[in-house]
């Protein structure tokens, strides 16, 4: 292990993100740090269930209890799951740690609109690249949803739901898993869990296999080294909202396997188009292109990660 990436503290962080854990009066330990990431998750599968339930009641609509095809309904009840897996963290900073919930990555905020706005914007590139790289490449079906401004409300109220769904992530395994791991383990057993827990959140879901494993390996590393090179969660909460809005309700492509109906396109894989490219079920994110856009993602993370370390490292130096 890298000892000058402190493994208890004693040593400075190589990142403003993991100092946060150096401020809990009672900090928790690496181990049950990620069995709290864990019950935090399990928490919001519990809720969600509750509020997926009364969603399908609401509307009486049953195909999502044999699809992963999710109306706008049962998109809001999702978030509700969501909601319930931060309030919990919410609960165990402040109660257990005795630190504030703003330390997982928020606090201090270092230019949260700027690095918001490069996260949104980058994530926007990215998708559309791969969206519209596929469409002309004969591998997806680009049409209207024929909603019409009828679905500017619904897009704005998804657009909520994925802040929550996609914030929460990165604050209970960018944020909170990362600062817990490092202080005990060092910085490579942080990229390693957070990346290992991340990639499980998504492994039962439809069209999961070896090219979406990768690719959901690679992007937990290209979000843990941004948020680190950032010193915080800003950007990456803000890449990871505006990738799967964009993919789901904007372009109306799979997300990791979940095919929304609440869009404003239609995109589906073309006849004869090859799964490698487009990423059948699981969507573009199980395709070849992802890979590549995600592997340039991760050089440009982990450059900026090294070139800002050692001012992070100076910054943190008393005078």
């Amino acid at each position: 292990m890298d000892t000058s990436e402190a493994v208890d503290g004693a040593t400075r962080p190589a990142s403003p993100l993991l100092r946060g854990i150096l401020r809990a009066r009672r900090p928790t330990g690496a181990v049950v740090g990620i069995l709290v990431v864990l019950g935090c998750f399990l928490l919001g599968q519990i809720v969600s269930a509750i509020a997926f339930a009364m969603a399908v009641v609401f509307t009486g609509d049953l195909s999502v209890l044999s699809s992963m095809r999710i109306g706008l309904a049962s998109q809001v009840a999702l978030t509700c799951g969501f909601i319930g897996s931060v309030l919990g963290l919410v609960l165990w900073l402040p109660l257990k740690e005795v630190r504030p919930f703003g330390s997982v990555g928020f606090l201090p905020a270092r230019n949260p609109v700027r690095s918001a706005s490069l996260g949104a914007g980058v994530a926007l590139l990215a998708i559309s690249v791969l969206v519209l790289g596929n469409v002309a490449a004969k591998q997806l079906v680009f049409e209207s949803s024929g909603a019409g401004y009828a679905i500017v409300g619904a897009l704005a109220l998804t657009l909520l739901g994925f802040v929550v769904q996609a914030s929460t992530e990165e604050i209970l395994t960018r944020g909170y898993l990362m600062q817990v791991t490092w202080r005990k383990w060092g910085l490579t057993a942080a990229l390693v869990a957070q990346a290992v827990v991340f990639t499980l959140l998504h492994g039962l879901n439809t069209g999961f296999g070896p090219l979406p494993l990768l690719n959901l390996v690679l992007i937990s590393f290209v979000l843990a080294y941004w948020a680190l090179a950032e010193g915080g969660l800003w950007g990456v909460c803000a890449f990871h909202t505006v990738w799967n809005w964009c993919q789901g309700n904007i372009y109306g492509v799979e997300v990791s396997g979940m095919n929304l109906t609440a869009t404003l396109a239609d995109t589906r894989p073309a006849e004869g188009g090859s799964a490698l490219l487009n990423g059948g079920a699981f969507g573009i994110e199980g395709g070849l292109p992802t890979t590549a856009v995600l592997f340039c993602l991760l050089v440009i993370a982990v450059l900026a990660y090294r070139r800002r370390r050692s001012g992070f490292a100076s910054a943190a130096t008393p005078s």
